[in-house]
């Protein structure tokens, strides 16, 4: 059912100066609106047509010469009468349109409020209104590609074709209990188990799928760690080519995190330089140091910066891990080799020199790839649809216990449990606070 609000202005275009920006006005008052601003009336409105006409503030003082789109309810974007208005870049012409809108009544809009009014009015779901705000962040061509794949609503169509499997399962379990007059109980469940394990395994697919949506939407997260004075900051300088981390030989310079955005051939990397770990009653250098530990628990790969000359190496999980030996500079040929024998794993570098950076961007870029690899085209592209997804299996593994398969009952129970999570993901029953949730995260004018 159509949501009934008021109508809404804002800039749809980057904020600056440019060559062109765009206003959009969505809500019932948006073409009425457009008469007020041109000071003509608007006879017959074609959808999609354009028109280039003058507009004038409520003094009749000009505006702009603009040029006026309209999408005519319900075939915009909004689901509502929007008029896109485009004006010459300059941030005064902006602010003087949309002074001369406030004054006939509009509202700024607020973060996601196109997009929020689209789902409200039927246009998309909840998965498409996340690949949008995923289109908008992606970091990677293969992360917008996935996005838009979830825009054409093939993601919500696969999701809605697993849970139509569910819905099969319940229904003829439900005519079992109800209305079958012969036992075929056994066949029933039996039916129901093998519909049940093929959903479950298709739904794993699909968790897994968030966690390489994150890294090429967001970017991967990589933690340099290891003890005071191994050449983290450093490190991090000589991969950005850039002086971002404050470098000294003083231990615990580095208190806080820093991070800095880089690209590793086409993965987006968020490189995270962390305080190094030691005993210290010095209290801002041990908040750092739970920070870098928290940020390991968090990271898709750490770099454990290792020292030739040092026995307090820091230990960290070796399938997110690279080992990285720094300050070859200072290692003779003889101790390279041993190291290379010992550890053939390892990457060796001279952060100062940059030697060895290269092999360490490989390296990185080969697991990135591992990470990343998938047979499933379409992602998750929210936390928010995996954890439902992850709450419908485990009530989905509940129904395949041995207690549960005995009783028709408790199996339709968990299928139902496990189905409604399918409507949370979608949002066919989601809560106002999930909403504006999910949509506060979108920019103004989207």
């Amino acid at each position: 059912m159509k949501k009934e609000q008021d109508t809404v202005y804002a800039l749809s275009s980057a904020p600056g100066r440019a060559a062109l920006s765009v206003v959009r006005v969505s809500g019932e008052s948006a073409f009425h609106t457009i008469e007020k601003i041109t000071k003509n009336k608007i006879n017959q409105i074609k959808h999609r047509k354009s028109y280039l006409r003058p507009i004038y503030n409520i003094n009749n003082d000009l505006i702009d010469k603009v040029i006026l789109t309209f999408y005519t309810a319900p075939n915009s974007y909004t689901g509502e009468d929007l008029v896109e208005i485009t004006t010459h870049g300059n941030p005064i012409i902006v602010d003087s349109l949309f002074n001369t809108l406030n004054d006939l009544g509009l509202r700024l809009a607020n973060p996601g409020d196109f997009t929020s009014r689209a789902y409200h009015n039927k246009k998309i779901d909840l998965v498409q209104a996340e690949s949008i705000l995923s289109i908008i962040n992606a970091r990677s061509k293969a992360g917008v590609q996935s996005s838009l794949l979830g825009t054409l609503g093939k993601l919500s169509n696969k999701l809605e074709d697993i849970k139509q499997l569910l819905v099969l399962s319940l229904s003829e379990l439900e005519y079992e209990l109800d209305i079958s007059e012969t036992d075929n109980n056994k066949n029933v469940i039996s039916l129901a188990e093998k519909n049940i394990k093929s959903t479950i395994f298709k739904m794993q697919k699909l968790i897994r799928t968030h966690n390489n949506s994150s890294i090429l939407v967001d970017g991967a997260r990589v933690v340099i760690t290891g003890a005071p004075n191994v050449g983290k900051s450093t490190l991090l300088n000589a991969q950005i080519d850039d002086e971002k981390a404050i470098v000294t030989d003083i231990p615990g310079t580095t208190r806080d995190t820093v991070e800095a955005l880089t690209y590793f051939s086409n993965y987006p990397v968020l490189l995270l330089d962390t305080a190094g770990i030691r005993k210290t009653n010095n209290k801002i250098e041990n908040i750092g140091i739970e920070k870098a530990k928290q940020e390991i628990m968090s990271a898709d790969i750490v770099y454990n910066i290792q020292s030739n000359r040092k026995n307090k190496n820091q230990n960290s999980d070796t399938k997110n891990t690279i080992k990285v030996f720094n300050k070859s500079d200072l290692m003779t040929k003889e101790e390279i080799l041993k190291l290379q024998t010992k550890e053939p794993d390892c990457v060796i570098v001279s952060a100062k020199n940059k030697t060895g950076i290269a092999k360490l961007k490989s390296k990185t870029e080969t697991l990135l790839k591992l990470k990343t690899e998938s047979s499933e085209p379409l992602f998750l592209s929210s936390k928010r649809q995996q954890t439902a997804l992850i709450k419908s299996v485990e009530h989905l593994r509940r129904a395949l216990t041995k207690e549960s398969l005995c009783e028709l009952e408790i199996i339709a129970h968990n299928l139902r449990l496990a189905i409604n999570e399918f409507d949370w993901v979608l949002g066919k029953t989601t809560t106002n606070d999930i909403l504006e949730n999910v949509f506060s995260n979108f920019c103004v004018g989207k």
